[in-house]
């Protein structure tokens, strides 16, 4: 999650760190064992996150994870001793954020509505999805029994479809999608903000 992290704004060029990271990053630590995934060479994301001051949040970072859609977030989990059900993944590209060898991480998707959101909100949504199953993945089925369907977002999206979407009015709003992909076995869970 190194570019969700750094986002790099196309208007001036420049990165900067998502608002709030400094505040909420520790926080979540208390909670969770934190990991950077990315496409990018381990030491340069290593450097990337130094510099902006990001790096001692994370317990490890794993770079040049490509496959041809998505992150092996299973794989990842599997070396770490982690559980997929107790996991999200968070990013802000689709084609490369999506768990690609596990339909037990759950996805969150950021900054998809062309508005920045903060570390914060992604905090307070992990909130909402603790108090809302004993897993993350139980968590997102619950909270979408008394979302909002919405029907019109159904359909192709990036290569795959949507296969069913709601929208959950807890807290800021977020719309709760179920992804499927011909490179990809199982439905995946997406909530996207």
């Amino acid at each position: 999650m190194a570019g969700t992290l750094i986002p790099f704004d196309s208007v001036s060029g420049r990165a900067s760190i998502l608002p709030g990271s400094e505040e909420f990053l520790p926080e979540l630590g208390k909670d969770f064992r934190m990991v950077v995934t990315t496409g990018d060479e381990t030491q340069s994301a290593r450097n990337l996150l130094s510099g902006f001051g990001l790096l001692q949040n994370f317990e490890e970072v794993f770079g040049g994870l490509y496959t041809p859609l998505g992150k092996p977030y299973g794989a990842v989990l599997k070396k770490m001793g982690g559980h997929a059900l107790c996991s999200l993944a968070i990013g802000d590209r689709l084609r490369a954020d999506l768990p690609s060898d596990t339909s037990d991480v759950v996805l969150v998707l950021v900054n998809q509505a062309g508005e920045h959101i903060n570390a914060g909100m992604i905090s307070f949504l992990i909130k909402i999805l603790n108090k809302s199953g004993d897993d993350f993945v139980q968590a997102f089925h619950q909270l979408s029994d008394s979302a909002e369907e919405r029907p019109e977002l159904i359909g192709d999206f990036q290569g795959g479809r949507i296969v069913s979407a709601w929208y959950c009015k807890k807290g800021m709003g977020f719309n709760m999608l179920v992804f499927e992909h011909i490179l990809i076995e199982g439905p995946r869970l997406i909530i996207s903000f």
